[in-house]
């Protein structure tokens, strides 16, 4: 009986975690001309250096699709457009995204929606040596509003599913608990 009951819950978790279905996405994108020109499109640009790179799986609820965002945590040395604190995080697409290095400065343009900033994958990243090539580009710019350290955000970013780890301990928890009263039983 007990043997069943866990082969069911098995069989149910197992049906539950590989029966979502994935969405497909298409990239299109128009092209964006000159620096300048981009710096309309977007809400802003930032140069700096890339400090650290993570992956972060999101989930809509506990069944809903599963997607990777790769963070950036950049040192802001000047923005353009829009002003920043010295250290953001910037949300780039996992899939389509530039290959950031850490240590390496860029110029990114960014977006900003519901309080989190994004590179879009169509937007041009333009890897600099220093930050005079930018302010050739767009001017002096502005330096960052506040000095601030966000590095500690980065810690909660995970690249695994954690699901299944939580499942798996829950399962270890019924099968322990079921030989504990099986023990139990037993002794009475």
């Amino acid at each position: 009986m007990q043997l069943r009951l866990l082969i069911l819950i098995f069989t149910f978790t197992m049906v539950f975690f590989f029966s979502n279905e994935q969405d497909a996405k298409a990239l299109s994108c128009v092209e964006v001309g000159s620096p300048q020109e981009a710096l309309e499109r977007f809400d802003g640009a930032v140069f700096g250096e890339v400090k650290q790179i993570k992956v972060d799986l999101k989930q809509e609820g506990f069944t809903g699709t599963k997607e990777k965002t790769r963070y950036i945590l950049m040192e802001a040395e000047r923005s353009w457009k829009t002003e920043v604190d010295s250290q953001i995080i910037v949300a780039a697409d996992y899939t389509w995204g530039y290959e950031f290095k850490e240590g390496n400065e860029y110029l990114i343009y960014i977006s900003e929606s519901d309080g989190e900033l994004s590179s879009s994958p169509c937007s041009q990243t333009i890897e600099m040596d220093n930050l005079n090539q930018a302010t050739e580009l767009f001017g002096e710019g502005l330096r960052p509003k506040n000095q601030v350290n966000i590095e500690h955000k980065m810690w909660f970013m995970f690249e695994q599913d954690i699901d299944v780890y939580i499942v798996l301990v829950a399962l270890v928890f019924v099968v322990i608990t079921i030989r504990f009263m099986r023990i139990r039983k037993k002794k009475s």
